[in-house]
């Protein structure tokens, strides 16, 4: 359907042979060893290709949030991760909410160029245009000595708010003609095909107003054999089993490497193993368990990737390396802080914003700060890192009753972290103790 053809992976025919899934999800940009725990794409494509030389029965997946999230990503749009990404050897990826950031035709655009030039596909079924059609490849077929295995694509709905409205105006990620033939599409893939893969940036905890996770729809749909998933950045090291299928995510930054093995005899796939590889095994072999039993003592990094990072990373810091300021105080962004509390660090973007709009006060989402800084000199690039997503300033007139709303909704899932948490000069007196929807008790503007 849809002119899709199977790609060839493995031609020898046998009947009976183990299939492997390796995946990643919500690397953020994490591309270089060591940043935020991250193995690294350089020690990830010298595994991969240690693997490779073994056997051909493999698949390496990405499960979004992949294009965005440092300035090495950022600065080039994407591109950069996009053109690792083929060095590597990935075979698709799904795009999460933050590979929008930079607008779904820049996305349309990477999707086209590795259609054309990479080693990968991008997959989504579920993102229509106005019209109603697909705007990026629904799945992808990959035969493996005639085991035919199919990889579906899902973007969770709550794009349309995880990212800039702006990001994806004439897109929908849920439309009735979607759900309404969900279903026949997985039987329609099990019809034509012998395992289905559905690769999914929805995850596993509900955080938006679709409530659409991973674990629904596999809750919903029959058939599916194995969900890749990503979003909510959580460890599943052997993964959760709903409705016969397997759910499976490493968590964040590459800080895990997923492996699914599948037994294959006779056109049936049966998984036999999922676990994950941490990062520090993978940088670290000679001190890992895992590795000691495969007589693996070293995994090198990889010269090519190692080369065209480092011609990134210099065009990069001709332009990050500028410093702005000096300040006498580290500034909080940690995640932990900025998406339950107030922190230095918010208080001078909100203060900041203000000044700069004209506007009364500010209210702007916690989880958009993604950095801290440290006292000292402050460099183009730490800002970048605090604020990475390409968002501009709105000014518009609010009633009061509508800011109690928007505060009620940025403070309603406290004490748990959330994005949405409500970063604002106001001066608010709150009780996380009162139900949700009740917690503003006073806002104070100015004085």
């Amino acid at each position: 359907p849809y002119g899709v053809q199977p790609i060839v992976k493995n031609t020898q025919g046998d009947s009976e042979f183990d299939l492997f899934i390796v995946h990643t999800n919500d690397v953020h940009g994490r591309i270089v060893e060591g940043e935020d725990g991250s193995a690294g794409y350089s020690k990830l494509s010298s595994l991969m290709d240690m693997v490779r030389a073994i056997t051909d029965n493999i698949l390496l997946l990405d499960a979004g949030d992949t294009f965005h999230g440092t300035n090495l990503a950022n600065m080039f749009e994407g591109q950069s991760v996009a053109e690792i990404m083929d060095l590597v050897g990935y075979d698709a990826m799904v795009p999460g909410n933050h590979d929008f950031n930079y607008g779904a035709d820049r996305l349309e655009e990477i999707a086209s160029w590795a259609e054309d030039n990479a080693s990968y596909r991008i997959l989504a079924a579920n993102v229509t245009d106005e019209d109603g059609y697909n705007v990026f490849q629904i799945y992808q077929v990959y035969d493996f000595n005639g085991f035919k295995v199919c990889v579906l694509g899902l973007t969770t709905p709550d794009t349309k708010t995880k990212s800039h409205p702006k990001n994806t105006e004439g897109l929908d990620f849920i439309s009735d003609e979607v759900v309404e033939s969900a279903q026949y599409a997985i039987d329609l893939a099990n019809e034509l095909f012998d395992y289905v893969i559905v690769l999914g940036h929805l995850g596993v905890v509900p955080d938006g107003e679709s409530g659409i996770t991973s674990t629904y729809v596999c809750e919903n749909l029959d058939g599916i054999d194995l969900f890749v998933d990503g979003h909510s950045h959580t460890v599943m090291d052997g993964g959760e089993m709903v409705n016969g299928t397997l759910i499976v995510s490493t968590g964040q930054y590459m800080n895990n490497v997923g492996v699914v093995q599948i037994h294959v005899k006779d056109g049936e796939g049966e998984i036999t193993d999922a676990f994950l590889v941490p990062a520090e095994d993978i940088m670290n072999p000679a001190d890992s368990e895992f590795f000691a039993s495969l007589g693996v003592k070293e995994i090198p990094s990889d010269p090519e990737v190692d080369q065209y990072i480092a011609e990134k990373t210099e065009e990069l810091n001709a332009v990050l390396d500028t410093v702005v300021a000096n300040i006498p105080m580290d500034l909080n962004g940690e995640r932990a802080y900025v998406r339950t509390r107030k922190t230095n660090l918010a208080k001078l973007i909100t203060d900041a914003m203000t000044a700069e709009s004209g506007a009364d006060f500010t209210i702007m989402n916690g989880g958009g700060i993604r950095a801290s800084i440290a006292a000292g000199p402050v460099t183009l690039g730490d800002i970048n890192n605090v604020l990475p997503f390409t968002n501009t300033i709105t000014v518009c007139e609010i009633t009061p009753s509508d800011i109690y709303a928007a505060l009620e909704h940025g403070y309603s899932m406290l004490p748990e972290q959330n994005g949405a948490f409500s970063q604002t000069d106001l001066r608010i007196v709150y009780s996380a103790s009162a139900p949700a929807g009740e917690r503003i008790k006073r806002v104070y503007l100015g004085d």
